[in-house]
């Protein structure tokens, strides 16, 4: 049986994110707008149309409504629930094809986030299944 390798837990939620290659200048990489499988405090799973390599590190937005309700300070009291996002530059661990030349299951691992953002985000996961 394999062992589970993941310490966080992850949440099945489809949000809409953007990525395209850290590569600069940034402006100038295309950006694909896709969405997430799940995700946890560590990482992300996401179905896109473009692959990327094993390796690769991309620039990726994710957009979680109410988000800034979970960070510490006066974020939660001053912001609405639109247009919040987490930005953070991942690696991609897990690279799939699931359709053919059309399909790709890829597994990003957060390499620079905010520390405040990273325990948001875990908050936010944490109220989300229950705990």
């Amino acid at each position: 049986m394999p062992s589970e390798k993941r310490k966080d837990y992850r949440l099945p939620k489809n949000f809409r994110v953007e990525v395209r290659e850290f590569k600069f200048p940034l402006a100038r990489q295309k950006t694909h707008e896709i969405f997430s499988v799940d995700i946890s405090a560590g990482g992300l799973l996401v179905e896109c149309g473009q692959n990327f390599a094993k390796g690769e590190k991309l620039q990726v937005k994710i957009f979680i409504a109410s988000l800034n309700k979970y960070h510490p300070g006066f974020f939660k009291v001053f912001e609405s629930d639109a247009g919040q996002y987490l930005q953070v530059i991942a690696e991609v661990v897990r690279s799939e094809e699931r359709v053919p030349l059309t399909r790709y299951v890829l597994g990003l691992r957060f390499l620079d986030v905010d520390q405040d953002d990273r325990n948001a985000l875990r908050r936010f996961i944490m109220k989300a299944k229950g705990k």
